[in-house]
């Protein structure tokens, strides 16, 4: 039966600091995939869109809200009364069709709270709007399915596990997978957010390195690195849907979350062996890498710019300040190896498998 308070469906945009085009860019394509979001709520059958920002967005009633302010802090003031079924769902998430969140609205009404990951969350459902004062204080919104099983006493069930519902856009490389997958149709990108993709020139040459990179998921004779922050949960999806071999290194899952210095595998690597050598065991292990390099870089203690590592992300090695990272991705311009950080390894994978196999399937019929 239908709770008789109002649905509410909540976003919450913040542009990236920084000027730099990496950085316009990946704030651009999010204020677009946040208004095909809003619109694609509003098809599932939420009552309600509310969305909090630090700027007016076209289209869209913007509830202002301060640079300073902690997300979970206008979360839990949203709160307070909120007795309905509510989703949060940060920025928005570029592939989630109106029919995913209509699954998401049916889950919350029955009851029932959901999220994409437990660990490290992009948006979460609760059957009452105010379980998420527990999100006070927080300043990203990681570990909100968290606070809602270990706070509140509910349980959080998972989400099913897709490309669509696990595609978040924070990087570059978040941007370079979705435009891959939209090109080939393997994921339904919305209106704004395509145009907005379509309209960087910026990221060609890393859209084809993307398909030069995941075409390896279609090859027998082949072998695809993976390191990261990648899930048990996804690599079983890996392991079942491509027919490379594949090698995965799995560290510093919750990295944003954890108190704790990080280590990293790599990290040690290149410590030991220097860049030379760590390049050349690199290329030794796959025909190809997908690397989410946040727990390389943070073990390391590189603290770059977001520009600096939005570059990397793109291969930009010129534009790059830190001498480090610049030398080390010039060192790799020629190599099949995608960056990126968290979303890459996740959702991004999981798009890479898809467009692949569709673009494998589009190639068998026009051979036929």
């Amino acid at each position: 039966m239908r709770d008789t308070q109002p649905s509410e469906f909540w976003l919450c945009y913040r542009p990236f600091a920084g000027d730099c085009v990496p950085v316009q860019m990946v704030n651009e394509v999010r204020r677009a995939v946040l208004q095909d979001t809003a619109e694609r709520a509003r098809e599932a059958g939420f009552d309600r869109v509310r969305v909090f920002a630090t700027e007016p967005i076209a289209d869209l009633a913007v509830e202002v809200t301060r640079a300073d302010d902690a997300i979970g802090d206008i979360v839990a003031g949203a709160a307070s009364d909120a007795a309905g079924p509510v989703c949060y769902a940060g920025s928005g998430m570029p592939a989630m069709t109106a029919d995913d969140w209509s699954a998401v609205l049916a889950a919350i009404e029955s009851g029932n709270a959901t999220a994409n990951r437990m660990f490290s969350c992009d948006w979460i459902g609760v059957p009452d709007g105010r379980l998420l004062r527990c999100a006070a204080g927080e300043q990203v919104d990681n570990r909100f399915a968290l606070l809602i099983r270990e706070g509140a006493e509910v349980e959080v069930q998972s989400f099913a596990r897709s490309a669509r519902s696990l595609l978040d856009v924070d990087t570059p490389s978040d941007l370079t997978v979705l435009q891959a997958a939209a090109s080939v149709g393997s994921l339904e990108v919305g209106e704004l957010s395509a145009a907005a993709l379509s309209s960087w020139r910026e990221l060609d040459e890393p859209v084809q390195l993307a398909s030069r990179v995941f075409e390896v998921m279609t090859r027998q004779d082949e072998e695809l690195m993976i390191s990261g922050r990648i899930s048990g949960s996804d690599w079983a999806i890996v392991d079942r849907d491509t027919s490379c071999r594949v090698r995965v290194l799995s560290e510093e899952r919750g990295l944003r979350t954890r108190q704790r210095r990080a280590r990293s595998l790599l990290g040690e690597l290149y410590e030991w062996a220097g860049q030379d050598g760590f390049l050349l065991a690199l290329e030794g292990m796959g025909d190809a890498t997908i690397w989410d390099t946040r727990p390389f870089l943070s073990h390391l203690g590189w603290n770059l710019s977001r520009c600096d590592r939005f570059w990397a992300d793109l291969g930009c090695w010129e534009r790059i300040t830190d001498k480090r990272v610049r030398s080390l991705v010039s060192m790799l311009e020629d190599s099949a190896v995608l960056m990126g950080g968290h979303s890459l390894v996740s959702g991004g994978l999981l798009a890479g498998i898809d467009a692949a196999w569709t673009r494998w399937e589009s190639g068998r019929k026009l051979s036929g």
